[in-house]
Formats: structure tokens, C-alpha cells, sequence
């Protein structure tokens, strides 16, 4: 088990009244899984990511990762947790005024030490150059290594982002919707290439996803969040209108996204010179 939530709660306290943005939440996870999140703003979906790639722990319950508590790991524990988790964010991260491949590079800074960190900010290792290469040639980027993560287009900003997880290449891969700001080409090429990535590397996929039909065509297990709380976890073939409807009643922007997107419900059941700079 890759993963192990056992009724796991997270609050916040919010205006003199504390809010509990996941409440109660079990789930297991297997090592290989490709699972998508999906649930109305508001629903979870976010906290329990942040509870995935421990950047914030549980109020109760217990959160085990490998089969080891993550509540109470220690700082030098999680930190190597954090190290074979790969996270794919919609917002990318990448640094603007870095080419693509010292953005690539910076998927190692989780294992540098401060000297190695300084010295690869002016030559890095050929081995180095090499697996940042081979990075940006399985996402198609390789002809744009010397380029500024500025100067390239959206897609290939959200390509060179997995480039980058891939060179940290970790066990686990969180994406948080990591579709949502591309047009539906590009959403496809690329989530073809998340899948190819994952399933080549044998690795856990866990995406939070706002776009029902891309879920339901990629994913095989799909895990449902409402109020914090799993509204249903199973396959696409057993997801039907009415669960979707009951899902998302009230959220007129998820509806409106899985009407624009088309969704068809189921009524049944069925040569690198670049000196990488990553820590400037």
C-alpha cells in the first residue's frame, strides 16, 4: 500500500467557527494506481492533495505513506518522503528567466546538498545534463533545451513541468489539475503522455481533475469528494448521470465545464551547453 487514510480530518479554524475541509476521509492507494479526484469547488480536494505530498499534516486520523505514519514522521523523514513524490501543479512553478534545461535540473534539488546545489548553479555534471536531455526528449522539448521557460508557449510550459518531475523521478506523481488552463488539444496530447509516463514507469498517479470527461476516458478508478466526505469511489463504467448530477448539484461552474466538454453521461452502470542556475 502506497498509501493508507484512515478517517482523516482536516481543519481550520475560520471566523470564530472551525471548518473541516476533509472529515472523516478513508482511502487506500496501490503502488501502480492512476486515480482521478474529482468534486465540486469546495469539496476537499485541494486539502487532501496537500495532505498527499505532506505539505500539511492531519488533524486526526492517521496518514500512512509506505506503510509509515506521516504524522509522526520527523523532519528528516518527511523530507525523503517528499523526495519520492513527484507534483505536477497547474500553475507549473517553473522559473521564468531558467531555460528548460536548468528547469529541468532543479528536479534533483531534493537530493543536493547546499555544495552540490552551488556547484551545479555553474556546471553540472554530465550525468546530470544527460538525464535533464533525456527528460526534455520523452516529452518532446529536447530541441528546446536553451530556451527560457518565458519564451515557451502554454503546453509547452505544462510539458516541461512533468520534464521536471520526471528528472526527480519519483514513485508517486500528484497533478493538480494539471489540465485545466489548456485548450482541448493540448489537454489530450498531454494526458496521453501523463498516462504513457506512468504506466512506462510503473508509477501512482493521483490527479485532482475538474473535467469530468477527461477522468472518466483516462482513469480507471475514480474517487468522488463532497463536503469532504468520498461520495463514491469506483470505475467510469459504473458511474451514471445521476451520481454525477448528486455530485456536482449546486456547482454551476463544474456543470457548466462538463457541458461545454461534452461529456456523454451513462445512464447505466455500465549537446546541452546551458549552466543550470536553480538556485538563484
Amino acid at each position: 500500500m502506497i498509501y493508507s487514510l484512515r478517517e482523516v480530518s482536516k481543519s481550520y479554524p475560520a471566523s470564530g467557527t472551525v471548518v473541516n475541509a476533509v472529515n472523516g476521509f478513508t482511502l487506500d492507494v496501490q503502488p501502480g494506481e492512476r486515480i482521478a479526484l474529482l468534486g465540486p469547488s469546495g469539496a476537499g480536494k485541494t486539502t487532501l492533495f496537500r495532505l498527499l505530498n505532506a505539505t500539511l499534516r492531519p488533524t486526526s486520523g492517521t496518514l500512512r505513506f509506505d506503510g509509515s505514519d506521516v504524522g509522526a514522521m520527523s523532519g528528516r523523514e518527511l523530507r525523503s518522503m517528499r523526495r519520492r513524490i513527484g507534483t505536477v501543479y497547474q500553475q507549473f512553478h517553473l522559473v521564468p528567466s531558467l531555460t528548460a534545461l536548468e528547469n529541468t535540473l532543479c528536479g534533483r534539488l531534493g537530493y543536493w546538498s547546499l555544495l552540490h546545489t552551488i556547484r551545479s548553479t555553474v556546471r553540472p555534471t554530465k550525468q546530470e545534463r544527460e538525464q535533464a536531455m533525456a527528460a526534455l526528449e520523452v516529452v518532446g522539448l529536447a530541441d528546446k533545451y536553451c530556451a527560457r521557460a518565458d519564451e515557451l508557449s502554454g503546453g509547452q510550459q505544462q510539458r516541461l513541468a512533468i520534464a521536471r518531475v520526471l528528472m526527480q523521478d519519483p514513485e508517486v506523481i500528484l497533478a493538480d489539475e494539471p489540465f485545466a488552463s489548456l485548450d482541448p488539444s493540448l489537454k489530450e496530447s498531454l494526458a496521453s503522455l501523463l498516462m504513457v509516463l506512468v504506466t512506462n514507469g510503473k508509477r501512482t498517479l493521483v490527479t485532482t481533475l475538474h473535467d469530468v470527461e477527461t477522468a472518466l476516458r483516462f482513469f480507471p478508478r475514480i474517487v468522488a469528494l463532497r463536503e469532504g466526505h468520498v461520495a463514491f469511489d469506483t470505475t467510469p463504467a459504473e458511474i451514471s448521470r445521476e451520481s454525477l448530477k448528486a455530485l456536482y448539484d449546486g456547482d454551476s461552474e463544474s456543470n457548466g465545464s462538463a457541458a461545454r466538454d461534452g461529456v456523454q453521461w451513462r445512464d447505466d452502470k455500465n549537446e546541452p551547453r546551458c549552466a543550470p542556475t536553480c538556485a538563484r
